[in-house]
Parts: C-alpha cells; sequence; structure tokens
C-alpha cells in the first residue's frame, strides 16, 4: 500500500511539468493531499466498521446457535433458586410443624432442623456448582468459537 509520503513525491513529480506558479502548485498539491488524506481515512472507517460488523455478525450467530444451552442454563439456574427459596419458605416450616405434632422434643427438633439446613444447603451448592461450571464452559465455548471466528475473520481482510 501507497504510503502518503510516496503519494506527496508523485504529486510533485506530475506538478514539476506544470508551468505554473509555485503557490499554484503548492495549493493544487495541498488540496490533493487533504483529499486523499481524506479518502484513506474514510477508507480505514469503512475497513474498521466492516471487521466490526463481521465480529457483532459472528457472535450473533453464535449465540443463536446457543440459543438453546442459554435458555437450558438460565431455567436451571432459576429452578435452583425457586428449590431454595421454597425450601426455606415453605419445606421448614412444614418440618417444623410435623416434628411439633409428633411430639419431638425442642432440643432434638432444633438439631434436626438444623442437620436438615445445613445438607440442604450444602446440596444446594453442590448443584449451584455444576450449573457454574456448565454456563462457564458454555461461555468459554463460545469465546473459542468467536476467537476462531474473529482470526479468520482479520486473516480474510488482511488477505484482501
Amino acid at each position: 500500500m501507497a504510503t502518503p509520503d510516496d503519494f506527496s513525491k508523485v504529486i510533485d513529480n506530475c506538478l514539476e511539468k506544470l508551468e505554473v506558479d509555485k503557490n499554484i502548485k503548492d495549493t493544487i498539491k495541498k488540496t490533493i493531499v487533504m483529499n486523499f488524506d481524506e479518502h484513506l481515512a474514510t477508507s480505514k472507517l469503512k475497513e474498521r466498521l466492516q471487521l466490526l460488523f463481521e465480529y457483532e455478525k459472528n457472535y450473533l450467530t453464535l449465540i443463536k446457535e446457543f440459543k438453546e444451552e442459554i435458555k437450558f442454563v438460565g431455567s436451571l439456574q432459576e429452578d435452583l433458586r425457586k428449590e431454595r427459596a421454597k425450601f426455606f419458605s415453605d419445606t421448614l416450616q412444614e418440618v417444623s410443624a410435623a416434628l411439633k405434632d409428633s411430639q419431638v422434643s425442642s432440643d432434638v427438633a432444633s438439631q434436626w432442623i438444623q442437620e436438615l439446613v445445613n445438607s440442604y444447603t450444602k446440596s444446594l451448592d453442590v448443584s449451584s456448582g455444576l450449573i457454574e461450571e456448565h454456563t462457564f464452559d458454555t461461555i468459554g465455548d463460545i469465546r473459542r468459537q468467536a476467537k476462531g471466528e474473529i482470526s479468520s475473520v482479520t486473516k480474510n481482510e488482511a488477505n484482501e
């Protein structure tokens, strides 16, 4: 690709042959160089916008491709939140009422409920960890594919 200095030398060579005042030659040269710079800036802007467009297009394609997995992960997280809320709002009350109805001593009932809360919380934490791991794996897959697509787009842009 020609540099602005190369372009300026070509203009100087062309203007050398003209038999006009030096100020007129300088004005003509400035006008041509200014137009060239504007065209070059516009061309670079178009290239960058095209690259950005391809980048976004690839991400949207990947999101479309992974749409079902994204929905699945979202629904898993929502189900886990609902289960956690239901346990602490409903299930614990039911267990506590059942223990009272069974006339279990309050010390034993308290200890048993504490154990239930601890084990259930651990179980939910494990489930949450698995969901997070799956989420991160899915995001990693999307990023890897996006990087592969972007590098191929960048290589294609460079080759053109």
